[in-house]
């Protein structure tokens, strides 16, 4: 065990903090702390995927990287969609 702790670099650390912000933000929506379909969980979705791309960047698991796109690109569209549809209600505020 304590040759796998010894081989991790921080770009590891990166991707675990990505997994965390992934698993947090499926937590808080299964417990009703966030809203499925608001700002907060696509951006944390977003983050936690970006972090793990750059992770993977150091260690290539290709079907890893493949979910990760995909993660990250739903993410990405739910935001857009979510900020058309303020901006054509005329919202300003994000949060």
């Amino acid at each position: 065990m304590a040759e796998i702790l010894d081989d991790l670099g921080w770009m590891d650390g990166i991707g675990v903090l990505g997994s965390l912000l992934l698993c947090v933000a499926y937590a808080a929506v299964s417990n009703k702390w966030l809203a499925a379909d608001g700002i907060r969980f696509h951006a944390m979705n977003l983050i936690g995927a970006l972090l793990l791309l750059a992770s993977l960047c150091t260690r290539p698991n290709y079907g890893a990287i493949l979910i990760e796109i995909v993660w990250a690109a739903i993410a990405a569209f739910s935001l857009y969609r979510i900020f058309r549809l303020k901006r054509r209600q005329g919202e300003t505020r994000a949060f």
